[in-house]
């Protein structure tokens, strides 16, 4: 497994890339960045891109979430214990997804 270190500056350079990635839908949800069409066909088109920027943004508050939940648990002390069971979790399973709370048996 990497170092403390290491894993807390992955960790927190994907949080950085997740609230840039953030503030860039919500402008574009807030219309910050383009024009509002005025025709119907123009009008639903944007309202089904919207549809699916609202889920990009769900997904990635959930992912900032993730990572914050992560460097909490990083600062306690618990990062690589399974929240479930009390068990190490594996250091491949650490490298694949560094922000599992629990161990591979636990899922």
């Amino acid at each position: 497994m990497q170092d403390q270190r290491t894993i807390r500056e992955r960790l927190e350079g994907d949080l950085r890339a997740m609230l840039s990635r953030h503030a860039k839908i919500s402008g574009h949800l807030r219309n910050e960045d383009r024009e509002i069409p005025l025709d119907w066909p123009e009008m639903a088109q944007f309202m089904e891109n919207d549809e699916v920027l609202e889920a990009l943004e769900a997904r990635t508050r959930e992912r900032m979430e993730e990572l914050s939940r992560a460097l909490h648990r990083l600062d306690e002390g618990t990062y690589g214990t399974c929240g479930s069971c009390g068990n190490q979790i594996s250091a491949e399973r650490l490298d694949v997804i560094p922000t599992t709370p629990v161990c591979a048996d636990c899922v």
